[in-house]
């Protein structure tokens, strides 16, 4: 083969893609009066160069005996919820560890129907999904929430 190749050579490397999802699920029989579930995920720690983050550290506060912050791969966010009652699911992100969570959005829960959250892209480093009854009384909740890669 002449050197250089007469004709332009474009390397191939066949690549595949391993889906990845995380999940944080609750079933309470009788959930509180303004009682909630919280589901948090840090989508950066694992796919980010620790140089990037403010103050440039792994952030070492966050361990699972101290902060319920799983770690996962996103970019897209599914919830969904049923409940007896009424409640709300509120979603809320934040741009690095010390930036406070920041309101995205707020659904309505009505009772005994299903509510269902899917695709809602996560564009922050965390983000946070709260489940809070807003019914008069205790109440069966199913609250599940999940983070894809796709």
């Amino acid at each position: 083969m002449p050197q250089p190749p007469q004709f332009p050579v474009q390397s191939r490397e066949l690549n595949r893609i391993i889906p990845f999802a995380a999940q944080r699920t609750f079933r309470n029989a009788a959930l509180g009066i303004g009682g909630t579930m919280i589901a948090a995920f840090d989508i950066g720690l694992v796919v980010t160069d620790f140089s990037q983050f403010i103050g440039g550290t792994i952030n070492a506060a966050l361990n699972p005996s101290a902060d319920p912050t799983q770690f996962a791969i996103g970019p897209f966010l599914d919830a969904l919820a049923f409940s007896a009652g009424a409640g709300t699911i509120l979603v809320e992100y934040a741009v690095d560890y010390t930036a406070l969570y920041r309101a995205f959005s707020t659904s309505v829960v009505p009772a005994s129907v299903a509510t269902n959250i899917s695709g809602l892209r996560i564009t922050g480093r965390f983000v946070r999904v709260t489940y809070t009854n807003t019914s008069g009384a205790p109440q069966l909740t199913e609250f599940g929430v999940y983070v894809r890669s796709n």
